[in-house]
């Protein structure tokens, strides 16, 4: 298994050629992250819906999380906003 987060790979771009790369080696993948606001885990969340798992619960951790829309329901899944792009607001 390969765990995947957006602030260590660098871009979308990056994680998702790895995401590929290790599916056509067999391997599971999570999506995964650190300490980080909502926004950055929104991004995670769209490109977990290609992973075997995610770990975005990061922003939970954070008392000044500037942006909204991304939520972990109490059943621990991630639930989207309806809104374009990523789907939070400022």
């Amino acid at each position: 298994m390969i765990n995947i987060k957006l602030m260590k790979i660098g871009s979308l771009v990056k994680a998702r050629q790895v995401l590929k790369k290790a599916r056509s080696l067999g391997m599971e993948v999570m999506i995964g992250c650190m300490i980080e606001s909502s926004l950055a885990n929104a991004a995670g969340a769209l490109l977990a819906l290609e992973a075997d798992y995610a770990d975005l619960d990061g922003h939970l951790l954070i008392g000044n999380d500037p942006f909204g829309g991304l939520r972990v329901k109490e059943s621990g899944e991630i639930a989207l906003s309806e809104k374009p792009g990523f789907g939070v607001s400022k």
